[in-house]
């Protein structure tokens, strides 16, 4: 946010200081004047923060009362010199690249991070941007009807439609070329490039058809950085680091001239034009220099008219003009800103020359010449109180007309001056006020009507100066030519009016003379007079016109009463009032008649009446030099009887204090021509007020016959309204109709997919299910073969065990009939050897017949015995696995024991066998359940299995169902049927789903069949 302070400075310009504050306040605290350097108000940067807010760059608006200003932190500010106001318009940016004001309601701002804003005034909003990717914008430039821009990088150029904000046409450079700038020719559609390369080409901005090169001297390279066109688009203006300034004339693209610069100058940092100032031909352009000096140069003298700035104090960064050439507005390398007035600076340069009156017995006192300003011109007048002009010679005639006859002409900016010191004008401001205050006369209120001018201004100043001149004397107010005589004349010094009425009015009275003695006819004398001499010129011309009956009144007298304003241009009139001005008020008539004489080849061509009064009344080709000159030779010649001095009388000035009174005029002619216009008049306003009335009567029956030709419009319409609505109900009707059905088919076709997904859904989970159900029967079955495999192997085992178990009972019976054998041959033995005698034999024969006997007494408890026999025989040989030291006791208890299995041993291989067959016939009562078990699940699959085939008959069934339905038609009776077969359908499928929930629980029950029969600990009949 942005504050302006003010410093209240006496005799000295306004200063601004910008700090943290208002958005929006007044630019000058009291009225707006400059220094005597030209300067009119600083804005002075303050620091912000850490950094500082200094101005880098500034644009003007296309009408120089606006100005943009951009400083380092990318703020806008915009400054309304009219209005005395300023805002910001935008803040918050990057560092602004390049700035244009290409509109009056539109600015254009590049900034350092690749944008290009396009910002509203009004709204102060952002309304598009014009940014390229990966583009940096340098400078801008836009067109002088303000619709197109062109942005400029290093590589490329884009022009820009402002009303659409889109991109029209693009310029690339070549990457060893590249682009420099790139800008519009005032007054044409010529865009021109400038490339690093020092190439300058011109370009159609509407098909970027290239069209010229501008081309530098041989061999040169300038190193070009800076560029511009004059305000008239007439040169082009190229600079770079050097001294030197490349001037082409653009009109015939050749390099026109090299300018060189003071010494002082090392390089060129800006060119800028500057517009309408110090000569009309808008060749004055400004250097912005290394040395921070601006030098204003014109290319007609070739000489700098001024400068501004200094190396030290105020050295300038940027510059930029307004396009009316009156302000200035520099950036100094401070950052601040500064406001000129051109005006001011070159107000020396803008002097009057010096003062042709002098006065003669006069003391200098009574005669005070004082300055008055105006805005396009500086003249002289006498002050309020000015002294007799009898007592002066204001001006010396003779060479005034020495230096007419000398040159043709007054110098133009002189002209002015020299007519008003010729006429002897008195500047009467107070009678002039009094007439003035009068208002506008009613003869002429509707003076934009009758004689309309394009200029507005022209047109007020007209129509004042001819109220004036009616309120002086009536006769003006019935004289229909007093607009055409008095236009000139306004149009010369439409600036003061005070002094057009007076040269109208001095010139009236004297160069006017007699011309309203025959109102409202022509002056009758005046005509005759310039007849008589142009007879008395060209007599062959004369009789010509008589010939064809052309009286004066059609050949002379518009000139007189336009003062040739209408057959001559405007430079050509002036040249001629000159002379007319400078003589006798009689000089007039003979310029008139030798304007006739000189025309005669023109006329000689024509035959008929309006082709004479065409020629009279329209721009002719006639040599005002040669016209003048003879019209002096004329004068000079002219015998006294025929030289208007004979009723004309000399030039007599205006009279001072008061207006003369006009009153050479037929008083009851000019009595009764106001009296018939006041009855005109009247009658204009009754027969306007009826015809109003009848216009608005007309008006308010073709109002009612418009109303009543609408109303039928209207029912008409409605009524044609209506009947479309109705067709297009119909039509709306008929389409739903034609809709539904197509829906009806397609909701048939969906069901019809939908039956087709369900029954491929089915099928697919049937066979997914079967595929399942087989994969299981067929782990059930190969873990039944295992289970079997392994009941089998367990069985094996057991038999195995068993025969091993018989083999060993047999080897230790072996062993102990071994044993046996060798102890009884031993005994033998001892008893051979030792019991030789009786008693031995006896005792053993006792011994024999006591185990006979215990034999025959113990057979009951054999199988007691066995039975202890076994379970000794099984200790003993655990015992024997598990440690050595008890075989020594095991074969001690089978030796306590051999004698019990010899005598036994019929008996113990009886209960062999019968043990064996025992133990088989366990094992087949054992496996036998199982054996039934395993038959009734197989038994139970066999009946899944068929009804699983079942099934799959039955749904295949239902599929050859579905396609009927569908191949059916689309008839409602099928459908009814479509849908009771589908309800079967879901039906059939409701039980399918239950039988297959059995099937899977008998196949769980399987499962855990066969887990129990896992843990059983019996072999498996070979036949499951």
């Amino acid at each position: 946010r942005i504050q302006i302070l003010f410093e209240y400075t006496p005799h000295e310009m306004q200063k601004l200081h910008i700090v943290k504050g208002k958005e929006s306040g007044n630019l000058f605290a009291r009225k707006a004047t400059a220094n005597k350097n030209g300067c009119m108000l600083e804005i002075l940067s303050t620091p912000t923060s850490s950094t500082d807010s200094k101005f880098v760059r500034t644009a003007f608006s296309p009408c120089g009362e606006r100005f943009v200003a951009a400083d380092q932190l990318g703020q806008l500010i915009v400054f309304d010199l009219h209005k005395n106001r300023y805002n910001i318009l935008l803040k918050g940016q990057r560092y602004c690249t390049a700035l244009d004001f290409p509109s009056l309601h539109l600015i254009v701002a590049a900034f350092a991070d690749e944008s290009v804003k396009v910002i509203e005034l009004a709204s102060q909003s952002v309304i598009g941007d014009l940014s390229h990717p990966n583009v940096t914008v340098k400078s801008m430039s836009h067109h002088e009807a303000g619709r197109y821009l062109v942005t400029c990088s290093t590589q490329h150029a884009a022009m820009w439609d402002l009303e659409t904000l889109s991109k029209k046409r693009t310029l690339a450079g070549s990457d060893g070329v590249g682009i420099k700038d790139v800008l519009f020719v005032p007054g044409s559609n010529t865009l021109v490039s400038c490339h690093r390369n020092d190439a300058i080409l011109g370009w159609d901005c509407e098909t970027l058809e290239r069209l010229f090169t501008l081309a530098t001297q041989q061999d040169e390279q300038p190193a070009f950085s800076s560029y511009c066109t004059t305000a008239n688009g007439e040169y082009f203006v190229a600079g770079g680091r050097s001294r030197y300034l490349h001037v082409w004339k653009m009109s015939t693209q050749k390099l026109h001239h090299i300018v060189e610069l003071p010494d002082k100058v090392k390089s060129v940092k800006q060119l800028l034009p500057l517009p309408q100032v110090l000569d009309h031909n808008n060749t004055v352009f400004g250097v912005l220099s290394q040395d921070g000096i601006v030098r204003f140069i014109s290319l007609h003298t070739y000489k700098i008219v001024f400068t501004i700035g200094d190396t030290v104090s105020l050295s300038v960064a940027h510059v930029s003009v307004s396009s009316t050439g009156k302000h200035l507005a520099i950036v100094l390398s401070s950052g601040n800103l500064q406001l000129i007035n051109i005006k001011s600076v070159t107000k020396q340069l803008n002097a009057p020359p010096v003062s042709m009156v002098k006065a003669v017995r006069v003391p200098p006192s009574e005669v005070e010449l004082k300055h008055v300003e105006n805005e396009k011109t500086k003249r002289r007048c006498f002050n309020q109180n000015p002294p007799n002009l009898a007592q002066i010679t204001a001006v010396d005639v003779k060479k005034l007309k020495k230096i007419l006859k000398g040159f043709g002409e007054y110098p133009e900016k002189y002209r002015h001056f020299i007519w008003r010191l010729l006429l002897k004008l008195p500047e009467n401001n107070e009678s002039y006020g009094v007439l003035l205050d009068k208002g506008i006369h009613p003869v002429f209120a509707n003076l934009h009507k009758t004689c309309p001018i394009k200029s507005p201004k022209l047109q007020r100043c007209l129509q004042r100066v001819l109220s004036c001149l009616g309120h002086w004397s009536r006769i003006f107010t019935v004289t229909d030519f007093l607009p055409m005589l008095s236009f000139p004349f306004v149009k010369m010094f439409q600036n003061n009016h005070l002094v057009a009425f007076e040269v109208i009015a001095s010139f009236i009275s004297n160069w006017c003379q007699n011309w309203f003695e025959f109102f409202p006819h022509p002056p009758v004398n005046i005509l005759t007079c310039v007849e008589n001499i142009l007879s008395y010129h060209d007599l062959r011309v004369l009789k010509y016109l008589s010939e064809h009956q052309i009286s004066p009144k059609i050949y002379c007298w518009p000139l007189l009463y336009t003062v040739f304003s209408e057959v001559l241009s405007a430079n050509e009139w002036m040249t001629l009032m000159d002379h007319v001005i400078s003589n006798h008020p009689g000089f007039l008539l003979c310029v008139c008649a030798v304007y006739v004489s000189n025309s005669s080849q023109a006329l000689y061509t024509c035959s008929e009446r309006r082709d004479f009064e065409y020629y009279f009344h329209n721009r002719n080709r006639i040599h005002i030099k040669r016209l003048i000159t003879t019209a002096y030779s004329l004068w000079e010649t002219l015998p006294p009887e025929l030289s208007p001095k004979s009723i004309m009388s000399g030039f007599k000035p205006l009279a001072r204090g008061d207006y003369p009174v006009f009153n050479k005029f037929p008083e009851k002619v000019v009595q009764y021509q106001l009296k018939e216009r006041e009855r005109i008049h009247e009658q204009e306003l009754e027969y306007i007020k009826q015809r109003q009335m009848t216009e608005e009567l007309r008006s308010h029956t073709q109002r009612l016959q418009q109303q009543e030709e609408t109303w039928k419009k209207e029912q008409e319409m409605l009524a044609d309204a209506e009947a479309q609505r109705r067709q297009l109900l119909v039509e709306e009707e008929d389409k739903l109709a034609e809709q539904r059905q197509r829906l009806q088919a397609m909701k048939r076709e969906l069901r019809l997919r939908e039956v087709e997904v369900l029954d491929l859904a089915r099928r697919n989970f049937l066979e997914t299910a079967e595929k399942d159900h087989q994969s299981r029967v067929q782990q059930l079955e190969k873990e039944i073969q295992r289970k079997s495999r392994l009941r089998e192997t367990e069985t094996r085992a057991a038999v195995e065990e068993v025969a091993l178990k018989e083999l060993e009972i047999e080897t230790q019976r072996g062993l102990l009939e071994q044993e046996l054998l060798r102890e009884q041959y031993a005994v033998r033995r001892r008893e051979e050897v030792h019991n030789a005698g009786k008693a031995d034999r006896e005792a053993i024969l006792q011994q024999h017949f006591n185990l006979d006997d215990s034999v025959e007494g113990n057979a009951a408890t054999a199988r007691v015995q066995e039975a202890q026999h076994d379970l000794a025989r099984s200790a003993i040989k655990s015992q024997a696995l598990r440690h050595q030291s008890d075989f020594e006791r095991a074969r001690h208890i089978d030796a306590i024991y051999t004698e019990l299995a010899v005598n036994d041993l019929r008996a113990h291989e009886a209960k062999s066998l019968t043990d064996k067959e025992a133990l088989e016939t366990v094992v087949k009562e054992k496996t036998k359940d199982l054996h039934i078990d395993i038959l009734e699940q197989r038994k139970a699959i066999a009946e899944q299995k068929a009804a699983t085939l079942a099934t799959q008959e039955r749904v295949e069934e239902l599929y050859k169902e579905m396609k009927g339905m569908k191949s059916g038609g689309n008839s409602d009776d099928k459908e009814d049927d479509t849908s009771d077969k589908r309800v079967q359908f879901l039906r059939r499928r409701a039980t399918l789903d239950r039988e297959q929930s059995e099937l899977l629980r008998n196949v769980r029950d399987l499962r855990t069949n066969l887990i129990k029969h896992k843990d059983r600990d019996v072999a498996v009949d070979l036949q499951l």
